[in-house]
């Protein structure tokens, strides 16, 4: 499937908030994009004729049928309809992403002798286990993403925030910006992206998950958006506690976490309790006013109050199973891990 300038097209497996986000993106770049979602999104997405897009930035993108040009999304529901894309970005919840990654992997099969390669764009450390096990680690790219999306009651995708998306191999640190990595970076920055390609994508990597136990844990359990959480020293303090706990957990795996934009972990592990609060009232009191719109709540929130499954084993069981395996002890963690199954379950049925 030749794409934009000779480039092959791009595939983007998962029709979330984040799914469309980036395949909207994409595709009103000049990209040529194939979007997998499930039959019902596919469905719903095709009958509607467009992708909206409001918040950060406002779009309305054309959804047509793989190999749709001119700006127009190619939206479907089976995997075979990749082709011969250059690689394949997964956006599904964690949760989703073993099937998907099967039910690609079986489609994909007969490009096996071109250099295509594969992220995930999820919450949590074990997708790219997931990844490499499906697609052989040769393929795979390390992805990070912090770009804030949520779906408003209408299904236009709200873009809360331009967050950095992160690329990286997985060869020993310093690792080389590798031509596949900087192509990406160059997409996703046409579109209106930001990304950088990053010499540690484990440090990143590791760096987030620090962030997200610590951001879910607390949001989830108190239901509260991220200017209500930095407002309070007290949940300030719970974020920290999980924060350093994970940290833990990365130096045992012989990783050293770092300050990337949206997650300046290595910073908040050098304050003081006292001065994290202090610069997170910082925080709350440089924010907009009004009220929270449903991008400003973690991903793991909106789940919740969707009444969607949340990614709680991706996120919080592999690092308990993690430190287990490390020999390092993560009380607040699988204390916090326990309640949010507890939870998962009661709202999931």
């Amino acid at each position: 499937m030749p794409g934009t300038a000779g480039r092959a097209a791009i595939g983007i497996v998962g029709a979330g908030s984040l799914g469309q986000a980036y395949a909207a993106l994409l595709a009103r770049a000049g990209d040529d994009v194939v979007l997998v979602a499930s039959p019902a999104s596919a469905a719903r997405l095709q009958a509607a004729g467009q992708v909206s897009l409001t918040g950060a930035i406002t779009a309305d993108v054309a959804v047509g049928s793989p190999g749709a040009r001119g700006g127009t999304l190619g939206v479907t529901d089976d995997p075979a309809a990749l082709g011969a894309v250059d690689g394949v970005i997964f956006a599904t919840k964690a949760h989703q992403l073993r099937r998907a990654a099967a039910d690609v992997a079986y489609a994909m099969a007969p490009q096996a002798d071109r250099p295509w390669w594969v992220a995930g764009v999820q919450n949590g450390l074990i997708k790219d286990e997931i990844l490499g096990d499906a697609f052989s680690e040769a393929r795979l790219v390390g992805a990070v993403s912090i770009l804030g999306a949520g779906r408003e009651s209408d299904g236009t995708v709200r873009i809360g925030g331009l967050g950095m998306t992160y690329l990286g191999e997985f060869d020993p640190p310093p690792a080389a910006v590798t031509a596949r990595v900087h192509d990406l970076v160059g997409r996703l920055v046409a579109a209106g992206i930001p990304a950088a390609g990053v010499p540690d994508i484990r440090s990143v990597l590791w760096s987030k998950a620090c962030n997200a136990v610590g951001v879910f844990g607390v949001s989830v359990l108190t239901r509260l958006a991220g200017p209500q959480m930095w407002a309070n020293p007290d949940l300030v303090r719970a974020f920290r506690a999980l924060v350093r706990e994970t940290d833990a957990v990365a130096k045992a795996s012989g990783v050293t976490v770092g300050d990337y934009r949206g997650f300046p972990i290595r910073t908040y592990l050098q304050m003081t309790a006292s001065e994290h609060v202090e610069y997170a009232a910082g925080l709350v009191a440089s924010a907009p006013a009004g009220p929270v719109a449903p991008g400003a709540y973690p991903s793991m929130t909106q789940d919740l109050l969707a009444g969607r499954p949340m990614e709680i084993e991706e996120v919080f069981g592999d690092v308990v199973a993690k430190a287990e395996r490390l020999g390092v002890e993560v009380p607040r963690i699988t204390l916090v891990s326990d309640l949010l199954r507890g939870l998962n379950a009661a709202i999931t049925g």
